[in-house]
């Protein structure tokens, strides 16, 4: 099984969290790419039978250049009529969507526009979208939201608690593939 880890990051959250998907794959012994999405990638995500996709939650959605690339991938793939009608699942072919979020507003609450955004993707192009994950973050760019926002103090995050979870749930999702697809 052929993974990819296509992500987008401002202040380096979505970073950590890709990076540590990739260490995770890795040791299960899985061919991985991490592909940090930028305006000129020409990737066929159909190379890949599990995609994580992930980004930094920005007014509910991906960043700009994640959302540029998935727009124009959709457009692509429908002139080749690989997007079909109804999105039947194809077999073998598998999906995360993942995010870092800030919280200074109404938390994870806020985020998910975003990984169902993602989900939605690749649903479209027939992977099954398993799971959302969702990661907080420091905020970059306002120390107060880390300290007094709802999410409490948010200074340190993602941190190794946060980071051992997204292993753990990497872990959890290759072992159920595996069996599954046996």
């Amino acid at each position: 099984m052929k993974s990819l880890i296509l992500y987008d990051s401002m202040g380096g959250n979505t970073a950590l969290v890709a990076e540590t998907i990739e260490k995770a794959l890795g040791a299960r012994a899985m061919a991985t790419d991490l592909v940090k999405v930028d305006k000129d990638l020409d990737i066929d995500v159909f190379d890949y039978d599990l995609v994580f996709i992930g980004s930094p939650v920005i007014d509910w959605l991906p960043t700009k250049p994640l959302m540029d690339f998935v727009k124009r991938k959709m457009k692509a793939y429908a002139r080749q009529g690989v997007v079909k009608p109804s999105s039947p699942l194809l077999p073998g072919k598998f999906g995360v969507s993942f995010g870092t979020f800030a919280g200074p507003h109404i938390g994870e609450k806020e985020a998910l526009p975003m990984t169902m955004w993602l989900n939605s993707f690749l649903e479209h192009l027939g992977y099954a979208a398993l799971d959302q994950w969702l990661v907080v973050g420091r905020h970059h760019h306002n120390k107060e939201i880390n300290l007094s926002g709802r999410l409490g103090n948010i200074e340190d995050r993602p941190n190794a608690a946060d980071l051992a979870v997204v292993e753990h749930k990497v872990g959890g999702l290759v072992d159920s593939l595996s069996a599954w697809c046996a």
